[in-house]
């Protein structure tokens, strides 16, 4: 598995959310996203994790076209800030 964190600044986060869910969702599986979590990290900015099978299946992600529309239909301000993370281990709760 390949987890990336997006550092995204945003007009309004119902917005954000609401793309991201839907239009956002469709690109995301199309390239093979498993699982996505959006935090709130201030006003006007989030954290995206996003899990992909590959690191391969990111590039395509960020090689679509249509992904910065989508974004910017989102209310994004930039184009996110991406790192790849390294997952070491995982827990129950």
């Amino acid at each position: 598995m390949y987890t990336t964190l997006a550092d995204v600044r945003i007009e309004d986060l119902a917005r954000f959310v609401a793309v991201f869910a839907t239009a956002g969702a469709e690109i995301r599986s199309k390239h093979g996203s498993r699982a996505a979590s959006i935090f709130a990290a201030e006003p006007g900015r989030v954290l995206v994790l996003i899990d992909w099978p590959s690191e391969a299946a990111f590039a395509a992600f960020r090689a679509d076209p249509a992904v910065p529309d989508t974004m910017a239909s989102g209310g994004t301000l930039a184009p996110p800030v991406f790192t790849a993370l390294g997952r070491v281990a995982e827990f129950p709760a």
